[in-house]
């Protein structure tokens, strides 16, 4: 049996489909799975040993660069079909649209396939429609319409067999051109204030607060997780702390999920980190806002989110320009975060 599974971005997403890869492979171990993907999600995905082959795009570029001139235009057009002409060349016994995007609809009309699934609803398709249930969850339930029973919601991470030295040598790298005190001890926590939309993230100011109530209540390493856009922030936030280290921009997706995997917890917001934390199964604590916890919120083992509770505005899913000051997000009680999490963490 052939399958071929889209799903493209963000890289949360692309992490929730990989329950649905380990169910197909214990149904049939002998099946082969082509995955349509971007090129940004490869690291999470490429040392998955149930993946056959990959088809990969590179959706950022397109998105920037469709509109900036018509010679990009069209050199945009020809790159994304001739991705669309590589998927032609095989046939497949299934194929299913995890994303449910234009961009993503069009590999599964075109596809050779002699089963096609779709999520949302589109015209032809056998499709499944699901909202205010879990991401992972609506996309498990894909595996009915062809009777393959379910592996349940645990999420797979497998990093390449030689991270260990791979990182190591990163952080030898890091000592020996940016800073010869970097140094990360063997009990440490990590905390991920960042994502990709505005309204989700802490301020410098509050991510200090919560640092401070932290390392009232115990002493352990704080690691700083952020892409590099984030490194000003970052650096203010670790500003004139202790045992607290920036990495904003250092370790690509391995690294950043070896050092996740080693922690003893995480503190985060609603972010790619987050789900990587729930793959390893950490204790941790995301912090919620405008998203929904029933969607998208952690349902691993170890995981609980917190919020600001009774405010109208909630899962408001504006993703930047809040009219209210961030207050679903900035109005978190530190003290009580901080309490609750070194309570996991130390059971």
């Amino acid at each position: 049996m052939k399958v071929l599974l889209i799903k493209q971005t963000s890289l949360g997403d692309v992490l929730h489909m990989t329950p649905v890869i380990r169910a197909l492979k214990k149904w049939k171990p002998d099946c082969i799975i082509d995955v349509v993907t971007d090129k940004k999600a490869l690291g999470i995905l490429e040392n998955n040993p149930y993946i056959n082959k990959f088809y990969v795009l590179d959706i950022y570029k397109y998105e920037k660069e469709i509109f900036k001139s018509p010679l990009l235009f069209f050199s945009t057009i020809r790159e994304f079909f001739s991705h669309i002409k590589d998927v032609r060349k095989e046939h497949y016994d299934i194929a299913m649209d995890l994303q449910g995007l234009e961009r993503s609809i069009i590999f599964l009309y075109l596809c050779h396939a002699q089963k096609k699934y779709a999520k949302g609803k589109w015209f032809g398709l056998k499709s499944n429609y699901y909202k205010d249930i879990n991401a992972i969850v609506g996309l498990i339930s894909f595996l009915k319409f062809i009777d393959c029973p379910d592996d349940g919601t645990d999420l797979d991470y497998f990093l390449p067999n030689n991270i260990e030295t791979d990182f190591a040598k990163r952080i030898e790298n890091i000592q020996y051109s940016i800073n010869s005190n970097f140094n990360i001890k063997d009990e440490y926590i990590v905390f991920s204030p960042f994502s990709r939309w505005d309204t989700k993230d802490l301020s410098v100011n509050k991510s200090r607060e919560i640092i401070k109530e932290i390392k009232k209540l115990k002493d352990i390493q704080i690691i700083l997780s952020a892409t590099s856009d984030y490194n000003e922030k970052c650096a203010e936030i670790v500003k004139d702390f202790d045992n607290v280290l920036n990495t904003s921009g250092l370790f690509n997706l391995p690294q950043l999920a070896y050092l996740i995997k080693n922690s003893n917890g995480m503190i985060t917001v609603d972010s790619f980190p987050m789900h990587t934390g729930c793959a390893f199964q950490k204790p941790l604590i995301a912090v919620f806002g405008p998203t929904s916890e029933v969607r998208v919120g952690p349902i691993a083992k170890n995981s609980e989110t917190i919020r600001v509770e009774n405010l109208e505005c909630a899962r408001c899913y504006k993703r930047k320009n809040c009219p209210n000051n961030h207050i679903c997000i900035e109005n978190i009680y530190a003290e009580a975060l901080a309490r609750r999490f070194i309570e996991k963490i130390e059971k």
